[in-house]
């Protein structure tokens, strides 16, 4: 068995190539899974993008989130 992986840019394409492959004979499309980032790998991603904060304690974080306390 031969597999053939497609990269697609634009969305509206998929459609018409599965339309297409699914009217040929002996051709089937093999359903794809993406691995989920574990909750770990998420936070190592927002350190390495600068998604983090960092507040002098807890009453500043609050104040600057807009919550009076």
């Amino acid at each position: 068995m031969t597999q053939i992986t497609l990269n697609i840019e634009d969305a509206r394409d998929v459609n018409l190539i599965k339309k297409l492959i699914s009217r040929m004979n002996g051709i089937t499309i093999a359903k794809t899974t993406r691995k989920r980032k574990s909750g770990y790998e998420q936070a190592c991603e927002d350190i390495d993008n600068g998604r983090v904060t960092e507040w002098e304690s807890t009453e500043s974080m609050f104040k600057g989130l807009g919550i009076n306390v």
